[in-house]
């Protein structure tokens, strides 16, 4: 239940960040409206206040029927597409739903002005000046505005939400100190599933898991790190990451999406993807690298000893350790719900210290936690 209320949040998060984006473009375009009709001393009916209401209605439903028709059904219809296709695609899909949206707030618009002012002007008349005026100039403006708000939804679908937000702050522009959760997903038997099915279905298998495994990370506020081979990295703030067990519930959500899609990878792939996890926590310094290519990267012994981890994971038959620095930063009563064994302290590849570690057992706990 809890994975569901933060699906549909996400969910939520992204239509009213649409509906703030068409409102602002349409505030731009009052802005421009007002100012023409005061440089022409032309009559524009509707006074600074009312124009403001007016167009912030506009905005909210122009914007609210784009973003509601994207989550339900055209984010899914364009996913296959290259970045180029699904601009053009989506921004004419968005512009047919903008001029639709604008047709039914005018049309509304003047009839309730209509029902409470009988009279007061022909209906007719009216959608005959909107036609022959503003709507050409909305009908050059909607492309424009649909366009930057596909762009900027696609170019965050790529570098990831928080990423995209941290490059516009600057997070991490002078590199600093953080702590944070580090999980390491990896395939079993990858090595020998390529031999067996080929490096391009490998490939497509590969493309399909990731996708499976996009709406845990999601739901349970992870970030992709890195993408390595058949791996994958995810990190959280140790805020966001020891919540709830954010972390842990993510792993056993991907291994119960995995599961539920078995037979598609069956019968496409003739095998079942099925990943190892290692998990720790601890400080790390965060910054940006590169020049042509900049990207944010985190350096210090918490990573490289999460790695070490999921390796100890062949070792020692488990699908999924963690370290005691991050099992005791968990709350208690979650815990209790969840088959936990000490499986040693161990000197890791690579490490001098020792390292406490532990298994984590059981789909089922994970679903209680969710109840």
């Amino acid at each position: 239940m809890l994975g569901f209320r933060q699906k549909a949040h996400r969910a939520l998060k992204y239509i009213a960040w649409i509906v703030a984006g068409y409102v602002l473009a349409f505030y731009i375009y009052m802005v421009f409206f007002l100012t023409v009709c005061h440089a022409t001393q032309i009559n524009c009916m509707y006074p600074g206040a009312v124009a403001v209401i007016r167009f912030t209605l506009i905005g909210m439903t122009v914007g609210g029927m784009v973003a509601v028709t994207d989550v339900l059904f055209l984010s899914r219809m364009l996913r296959e597409m290259n970045f180029l296709l699904t601009i053009v695609s989506a921004t004419l899909v968005n512009v047919l739903l903008s001029v639709a949206g604008l047709l039914l707030f005018v049309v509304i618009e003047d009839l309730l002005v209509l029902q409470y002012w009988p009279g007061s002007f022909s209906f007719e008349s009216r959608l005959r000046i909107f036609f022959s005026g503003e709507f050409i100039l909305l009908l050059a403006y909607l492309p424009v505005v649909s366009t930057v708000v596909t762009f900027i939804g696609l170019l965050i679908q790529r570098i990831g939400e928080k990423n995209f937000w941290n490059a516009i702050k600057g997070t991490y522009h002078v590199p600093h100190e953080e702590e944070r959760v580090f999980m390491f997903l990896d395939l079993y038997g990858s090595t020998g599933i390529a031999e067996r099915i080929g490096h391009r279905k490998y490939h497509d298998m590969l493309h399909d898991v990731f996708n499976d495994i996009s709406g845990p990370v999601s739901t349970y506020q992870g970030e992709v790190y890195q993408y390595v081979g058949d791996s994958v990295v995810i990190t959280w703030s140790i805020e966001q990451g020891t919540r709830q067990m954010n972390c842990l519930r993510c792993y056993f959500d991907i291994a119960s999406s995995l599961s539920a899609a078995a037979s598609y990878y069956r019968k496409e792939y003739d095998v079942t993807p099925h990943f190892k996890a290692g998990l720790h926590a601890g400080k790390v310094t965060a910054g940006e690298v590169g020049v042509e290519k900049r990207e944010v990267v985190f350096h210090g012994d918490t990573v490289n000893t999460a790695a070490r981890i999921e390796d100890e994971c062949s070792e020692l038959g488990e699908d999924l350790l963690l370290s005691e620095d991050l099992l005791f930063r968990f709350p208690v009563k979650l815990l209790k719900l969840f088959t936990i064994s000490y499986k040693g302290s161990i000197r890791l590849k690579g490490r001098q210290a020792l390292i406490s570690l532990y298994s984590i057992r059981g789909e089922a706990a994970s679903q209680r936690v969710n109840a």
